[in-house]
């Protein structure tokens, strides 16, 4: 009832101020997926760069490991064109020496990603492709995105 009271007031005293219009949104990737026989949760994420996939430990309480599932920016143009000792990955752009023609995925939306639990890995696909394999035993990913291992993974060969 007290919500209701002040949104009447709101509503009453508030015409003559001017309407906040609605800020531009742009609908980043969130999602995440629990394995039913082990209790394990993936997150899906996207950052300002990448796409990235994060295995919760079993407690939820933090991160396991991480793969790079993609590139949201095409690394060809991102302006970084050597390897630098990238601390906070998340936080720069995919070094081009390291993008493939899978590296940048344009337009990628929540329904092109799908997660596949298996007893020893999780595979993500993207437009029923394979663009990630999280090793669960070894704690490694593979990333099709990659031309070659460097610290934002190893490469997925085909």
């Amino acid at each position: 009832m007290k919500i209701e009271l002040l949104s009447i007031f709101d509503g009453l005293f508030s015409v003559n101020t001017k309407e906040k219009k609605p800020e531009k949104s742009t609908a980043k990737i969130f999602m995440t997926d629990t394995h039913t026989n082990s209790g394990r949760t993936l997150m899906i994420e996207e950052e300002t760069y990448a796409v990235w996939a994060y295995l919760l430990s079993t407690d939820k309480e933090d991160i396991d490991f991480d793969g790079f599932l993609c590139a949201v920016i095409d690394p060809k143009f991102s302006g970084v064109n050597s390897h630098k000792n990238i601390l906070e990955r998340r936080d720069a752009p995919l070094p081009a020496l390291y993008a493939n023609r899978y590296s940048y995925v344009k337009n990628l939306k929540k329904k092109d990603i799908k997660i596949h639990w298996q007893e020893e890995h999780v595979t993500i696909f993207i437009k029923k492709k394979v663009y990630l394999i999280m090793d669960l035993n070894t704690k490694t990913s593979y990333s099709k995105g990659l031309a070659d291992d460097c610290d934002y993974g190893k490469q997925l060969k085909s």
